[in-house]
């Protein structure tokens, strides 16, 4: 299918904190540059600092050969042949990566994968051209995630602009598995079918769902479906499985080494989280002590395992593994094992020599408690590039946002208190007598507490009881009067409620409310190309791209 012609978009780069969204002043400090963030996050994330991690990733020897292999064949097993290529061009000398990833969501997950997709490809695409060496776009798939709740489901925008959450109910609910393991069943076809109803008519819907289609299929993993359709979006894309049998080898004296030294990432981590309590900051990630930073599937599901004098626990079960036990069960099959959120930065970089890591907030968080394993671990650390985060406005959100007079900040506010705001500008009059109102009530039945009390102090407190309770009057008629100015112009406030969903889905940010299918079902590959140009992926702010 050709791309379809996009129209020119305006971008405008909109501060955070404007958004009323939670994140945190670490994260927030980061963006800005700001001193206290440096010791936690590095220095910055421009593209020169990419180049100069790019260099120290090459500092350490890497089974770069067996890696550059593994993943050209993972390529190659999904079709994705120039991914393959660029995948067995990490054997070259001097060649580096920039890595993103995320879990493997229904349907391609959330918007904002496709950003994380875009930035990665973007910014391998110009360090490349500024070193002369080969910089590869690497998507790594948390395949070993085990959390079915947070990926089992996908929203979109349906025919008549409302939000449709799919969801998929397998037939046996998988309890611990990871997404490695979740075999897609005979109801994921009808659950494709009532995406394809849900989809509104449009010239990239029949080329998506033929591509989901033949992604998730019964008989394919939660993770491998995940895998295909990121490749067919993104032909060039290096989309890494983790749970290949030669990558899951080569971690193996990363993880054994968390496994030997009694978990340095937890302890490093604790001093960390103590250094950013005393920042000022908050700790991502809570440190359980005598926990390894490493899962282990025991029994059908993945366990968390816990050491304590010599002895490793995989917890909920009876087993317990003295530790040269436990590293011979991993060098004799690492299948099973996987690491923790602050052990895989460090199994990642010590198999990729990357120079830039694309991160959500909370991803970039992470990193703040592990800044010391990598120096232990001897692993040279990426640049932390903080995922670009964007926000679509299609033509006739634009419109509705540009007659109602509103900013995308404003779309934050419940549509109860939008409609409000919108009567009030659009009936002055009415809010002048009441404003009138209270002022009279206030000063006349002020005079006559005051006279009341003059005369007999106990008459005082009456007369404030009856200010009062003509104040609760009038508020209650203001009230009654607003809602019955809204219910006139039903049109608009259906207009407005379609236009927050849109934007700002139960009033989170649309990269995280909405699945990309909907988006690239509505306009094709050509909006591919269109964020590729446009996105800017060092921006400091939020991202407004009017299509």
């Amino acid at each position: 299918m050709l791309p379809i012609p996009m129209p020119e978009s305006a971008v405008e780069v909109i501060a955070y904190e404007t958004l009323h969204q939670p994140l945190s002043p670490l994260f927030l400090d980061y963006l800005a540059g700001r001193e206290g963030a440096r010791p936690f996050l590095g220095r910055g994330f421009d593209l020169q600092a990419a180049g100069a991690a790019a260099e120290r990733a090459l500092t350490l020897a890497r089974p770069a050969k067996e890696v550059a292999e593994a993943l050209g064949r993972q390529q190659e097993s999904r079709g994705a042949i120039r991914a393959a290529e660029r995948a067995r061009s990490l054997a070259e000398p001097g060649a580096t990566a920039v890595v993103t990833g995320q879990q493997a969501g229904l349907f391609g997950g959330p918007l904002f994968v496709l950003y994380k997709a875009l930035t990665s490809l973007e910014v391998a695409r110009r360090l490349e051209a500024v070193r002369g060496r080969p910089v590869v776009p690497v998507f790594w798939v948390a395949s070993d995630d085990h959390d079915f709740a947070e990926i089992r489901s996908a929203s979109v925008i349906d025919g008549a602009g409302a939000i449709r959450t799919l969801r998929y109910a397998p037939r046996t609910e998988p309890v611990g598995q990871p997404a490695w393991a979740i075999v897609l069943d005979d109801t994921v076809t009808g659950l494709v079918d009532d995406l394809a109803r849900s989809l509104p008519p449009s010239l990239g819907r029949d080329s998506l769902l033929q591509m989901v289609a033949s992604s998730y299929r019964p008989g394919e993993t939660l993770s491998g479906a995940f895998g295909r359709l990121l490749s067919a979006l993104f032909p060039e894309l290096i989309v890494l499985d983790p749970r290949d049998p030669a990558l899951k080898s080569l971690m193996v004296p990363t993880l054994a080494r968390e496994v030997r030294e009694s978990s340095p990432t937890s302890r490093l981590a604790l001093e960390a989280g103590r250094a950013l309590l005393a920042a000022g900051y908050h700790q991502q990630v809570p440190v359980r002590p005598g926990f390894l930073n490493l899962f282990a599937v025991v029994e059908g599901q993945r366990r968390a395992l816990a050491l304590a004098n010599g002895v490793v626990e995989v917890r909920g079960t009876r087993e317990r593994w003295p530790v040269d036990e436990a590293l011979r069960r991993l060098e004799a099959d690492p299948q099973p094992w996987s690491p923790a959120a602050l052990l895989r930065p460090l199994v990642q970089d010590a198999l990729l020599p990357t120079a830039a890591y694309v991160g959500g907030p909370a991803e970039i968080a992470y990193h703040a408690q592990i800044a010391s394993s990598y120096a232990h671990f001897a692993i040279p650390r990426p640049t932390l590039l903080p995922r670009p985060s964007l926000t679509l406005v299609e033509p006739p959100q634009a419109r509705a946002l540009d007659a109602e007079r509103l900013s995308l900040a404003d779309l934050v506010l419940d549509p109860e208190v939008l409609l409000s705001r919108r009567v009030l500008d659009d009936y002055p009059d009415v809010e002048t007598a009441f404003a009138r109102t209270r002022q009279a009530i206030e000063r006349e039945m002020g005079d006559v507490e005051e006279t009341l009390g003059a005369h007999d102090p106990t008459l005082r407190g009456a007369a404030a009881a009856a200010r009062g309770r003509a104040l609760h009057q009038v508020e209650g008629l203001h009230e009654k009067a607003l809602r019955a100015l809204k219910k006139r112009d039903q049109g608009r406030a259906d207009r407005l409620r379609r236009t927050r969903d849109a934007l700002v889905p139960g009033g989170s940010l649309q990269e995280r409310g909405i699945g990309l299918v909907g988006a690239v079902a509505r306009h094709g590959p050509g909006l591919l190309a269109l964020l590729a140009e446009r996105l800017d992926p060092f921006a400091r702010g939020h991202q407004v791209i009017r299509l």
